[in-house]
């Protein structure tokens, strides 16, 4: 009896074991987050990558169910928030908002501490910025025709401004000069808005910029006379786009939410579906809408196949524009 009492206790508490050992692993995982998770921002406040990081972040909040503390990390073209990223623990509680040119040139253009392809596991592709050439709102140019035969005029006078070397804006620019053969000063600076202040202050002539420049050409500080998108937008019906202008360029910028490519499952599981969700919002959308940029719509795997086709069109364009021989960083 004692043999049958004790196999009985024994397969009991073997049983009850397997019972409460989910009970201890698993809710550790499925109570992901349990504290604020932090959104580091490749730029600085105020630029077209801030506002709709910060918009998206509120309304994910909704479905996270904790905040997202937003910090900027600006350097670099958007470099120094992605490394700061990898360099904390992959448990899901810091993300980067970056921008795909941050990405996919910056390892071509230096030695990066990751791989385009391999470093990240991208959350949710959320909007594509708008990006045109501006001038101050007094400068005597009317057309990007008469800016350039201007610089024709006075090779190696007129200096442009852009948020740094082999950026999307840099690369606009590089356009133009290539196309026609140009001698101007470029000069780098850590974000958007300070060459949109460049520009503003008179210590630059012009920049190729996002969405930032919308409220700036609305209220006549600045006039925008190319935009670099496929077709002309409702918003600026008067505005050529390079394509019209006979330069083979476009944007192929979109903001994206990327973690660390060994961030836990379980995390990302719930953060992808808060994101994911947060990018159709209405809300959202609306905030969008607010500071003139256009919803995008990627997830993981679209987002992979996003990149692999424009690392091929960006390498084509630094090499050249005489930036690179070849890419400094191998994408995977």
């Amino acid at each position: 009896m004692k043999t049958h009492t004790g196999f009985l206790v024994t397969t009991a508490m073997a049983l009850l074991g397997l019972v409460i050992m989910p009970a201890f692993t698993s809710p550790a995982l499925a109570e992901f987050p349990k504290r604020p998770v932090t959104l580091l921002v490749g730029h600085a406040a105020g630029g077209s990558l801030d506002l709709s990081a910060r918009a998206l972040a509120r309304s994910a909040e909704k479905y996270l169910g904790q905040p997202i503390a937003v910090e900027n990390k600006p350097g670099g073209t958007g470099t120094i928030a992605l490394i700061t990223m990898l360099s904390r623990k992959a448990d899901g509680y810091t993300l980067c908002a970056a921008s795909s040119s941050s990405i996919l040139r910056a390892g071509q253009l230096h030695a990066v501490p990751f791989k385009a392809f391999t470093s990240f596991r991208p959350i949710v592709g959320y909007t594509e910025p708008l990006l045109g050439i501006v001038v101050k709102g007094d400068a005597p140019w009317k057309t990007l025709a008469e800016l350039v035969a201007d610089i024709r005029k006075n090779p190696g006078k007129i200096k442009y401004a852009s948020p740094g070397v082999g950026s999307t804006q840099h690369t606009t620019v590089m356009a133009v000069i290539l196309q026609d053969r140009l001698d101007l000063i470029h000069v780098p600076y850590k974000g958007s808005i300070e060459a949109a202040t460049a520009v503003l202050g008179g210590h630059a002539d012009f920049a190729a910029l996002t969405s930032e420049f919308v409220p700036m050409v609305r209220a006549g500080q600045m006039r925008l006379l190319a935009l670099a998108s496929e077709k002309r937008l409702g918003a600026y019906p008067d505005v050529p786009t390079m394509l019209e202008l006979g330069y083979d360029y476009s944007n192929d910028a979109v903001f994206v939410i990327v973690a660390p490519a060994d961030i836990d499952s379980a995390a990302v599981a719930k953060i992808d579906a808060a994101f994911l969700a947060a990018a159709k919002d209405p809300e959202y959308l609306d905030a969008l809408g607010r500071i003139s940029m256009l919803p995008a719509y990627y997830d993981d795997k679209a987002y992979g196949v996003f990149m692999r086709k424009h690392w091929k069109r960006i390498n084509a364009q630094l090499k050249a524009a005489g930036l690179i021989q070849e890419a400094a960083t191998a994408p995977e």
